[in-house]
């Protein structure tokens, strides 16, 4: 099973468990009086396009490394107006680097005061503890699209700008971002999408991982333990736990 690390002063833990690709990244920036930023990011590369995996694994590591600071940088005090030139700044940084066919998807939780504000660009999975269950909350979409019509499976992403230059899908692709605000202790899980291939939402509920009686470890230790036993893992999945 993959190796859990913790943070126990944020109450956080966190794995990755690589399939084949090993394109996922989870970064917690640590900030000054206690503040800090979680980000989860999943990378892609068309794999007939380079050598290698490392187009979308460097693309996921940009977006994970420097969206926080990009963010942090702005004078903007509308939380959705910084989160959208912060992803606008950065989208057009990583197209100099990765022109087209490399990308990533990313959410990021930044702790700052006296509540959190959540930015999900794409369709990493983010669930939050109503105190009976882990739900999807509505102010955060996956953003889905049908491959076979878009030829992506996602509308919101950071990279792969041939997508949004394309024609054919006029305003349909962007790196713009879902942005909400919590209360500063409220319970989150963070999932790469590689989770869907082997649990549902429901499925994590019936593993009665309740974080106000188990700590982040023994729920992400939970959850890798039964993506174990079903054996249909076919992506990246990588958790975070914030309790």
């Amino acid at each position: 099973m993959a190796e859990v690390h913790t943070i126990a002063a944020h109450h956080i833990a966190y794995a990755l468990l690589p399939y084949k690709r090993n394109q996922d990244v989870i970064r917690v920036h640590e900030l000054d009086e206690g503040h800090y930023v979680l980000a989860v990011a999943d990378g892609w590369n068309r794999p007939d396009a380079f050598p290698g995996d490392e187009p979308g694994r460097d693309v996921a590591q940009i977006v994970a490394k420097e969206y926080p600071k990009t963010f942090l940088s702005l004078s903007i005090a509308d939380p959705r107006k910084r989160a959208f030139t912060a992803s606008k700044e950065l989208d057009e940084r990583i197209a100099k680097k990765y022109p087209r066919l490399a990308t990533a998807v990313a959410v990021f939780v930044f702790h700052l005061n006296h509540n959190d504000i959540i930015v999900s660009i794409g369709d990493v999975e983010t669930y939050l503890w109503d105190g009976s269950k882990w739900y999807k909350p509505k102010e955060i979409s996956d953003h889905w699209l049908d491959y076979k019509i878009y030829e992506s499976n996602v509308s919101r992403f950071f990279g792969a700008s041939e997508h949004k230059r394309d024609p054919r899908f006029p305003g349909v692709f962007s790196a713009e971002p879902d942005v909400m605000t919590i209360p500063y202790n409220q319970q989150v899980l963070i999932a790469t999408d590689g989770i869907k291939d082997v649990l549902s939402l429901s499925d994590i509920n019936a593993l009665a991982v309740n974080p106000k009686k188990a700590s982040p470890k023994k729920i992400v230790e939970a959850i890798l333990h039964e993506v174990s036993c079903r054996g249909t893992q076919r992506d990246d999945i990588s958790l975070l736990v914030r309790s």
